[in-house]
């Protein structure tokens, strides 16, 4: 397999979003990338091996201040090769740029561990930890403060 190297990450415009539904479908088996695309910021990341898609990331504004990465992905062959991280290093990076002061994202740590263990890395804090019927798991919620500063993850 390839390194991070090999991959790389692009913002797309909201005109992009139906690229997102095929590789949502491959790595979460659901139609549903997220429930709304008329938010105020709404921000699509696709990582990319060569001009394959490999992963993505969404997110927007929640509240005054408060971005939201909504939803992520990896293809499973992807995974454990800095994937997730380069493309939450980008949305981090992103969202600095639009004036945000919180980041915030959700995980569900028995579906998959690797997000809690990867905002825990990164200087994220647990500010909320509930179980979430639907998903027979509970939903972890992660904040980082943010800085104009920020060019990578830690």
């Amino acid at each position: 397999m390839n390194t991070i190297d090999d991959i790389h990450v692009q913002r797309l415009g909201k005109k992009d979003f139906h690229l997102l539904e095929p590789l949502n479908y491959a790595i979460f088996k659901e139609a549903r990338v997220i429930n709304r695309t008329d938010h105020d910021t709404l921000v699509i990341l696709m990582a990319m091996h060569g001009d394959v898609p490999v992963g993505f990331k969404i997110g927007y504004n929640r509240r005054n201040g408060v971005f939201y990465s909504a939803k992520g992905g990896v293809l499973p062959q992807y995974r454990r090769k800095g994937v997730a991280a380069k493309m939450l290093g980008r949305m981090i990076l992103e969202a600095d740029k639009l004036g945000f002061k919180k980041f915030i994202y959700d995980t569900f740590p028995n579906m998959n561990p690797g997000m809690l263990i990867l905002g825990l890395n990164s200087g994220f804090k647990v500010i909320e930890a509930k179980y979430n019927a639907q998903y027979k798991d509970f939903q972890v919620s992660l904040e980082k403060e943010l800085s104009p500063d920020y060019s990578r993850i830690n």
